[in-house]
């Protein structure tokens, strides 16, 4: 049994303060990756990796997800594509899966958002919808056979809506 451990390896000897600072004089544009990396005694790739991250990132980037999946909106992007739904159920008296489908599609499309959906149908997927009205149920409130009642033009509404 060993009494007495002696760290051989030299992989995460740096602290996270040192880190931060290196960081942020590399983002601020003070120094460069090397230059920064020797002073403060951390690896460049670690670095260039946290850097990246900090610079990159949006503050209202969507949740990362664990797995393989990740989300195409932000939670204020779904809150807009529900709003929109919710006025085309008030203006039109009906609003069908394929035509959230298409109006995901065409929202992503407009806001140059990258996504999963099909390029050739113009649509979103079964799985995408079916999981958006799984974390928005308010827009489940009515039977499905409501959701049926009349074919909505969606083009008309959508350039009904980006005027008001």
């Amino acid at each position: 049994m060993v009494r007495k451990y002696e760290r051989i390896s030299g992989r995460q000897s740096w602290s996270e303060e040192e880190m931060a600072k290196a960081v942020a004089a590399v983002v601020s544009g003070k120094m460069g990756y090397k230059l920064a990396a020797r002073t403060f005694h951390i690896p460049r790739s670690t670095l260039q990796r946290r850097a990246s991250k900090v610079r990159y990132q949006q503050p209202d980037d969507p949740k990362p997800l664990m797995g393989h999946y990740r989300r195409v909106f932000t939670d204020s992007q779904e809150k807009d594509l529900v709003g929109y739904i919710k006025s085309m159920e008030q203006f039109f008296m009906g609003v069908t899966r394929r035509d959230i489908r298409e109006l995901a599609f065409q929202y992503a499309e407009d806001n140059h958002l990258n996504h999963p959906f099909d390029v050739n149908a113009r649509m979103a997927g079964e799985d995408w919808v079916r999981n958006f009205l799984k974390r928005n149920p308010e827009l489940l409130n009515k039977p499905d056979k409501e959701f049926e009642l009349e074919p909505v033009n969606f083009d008309q509404f959508y350039h009904f809506m980006c005027q008001s």
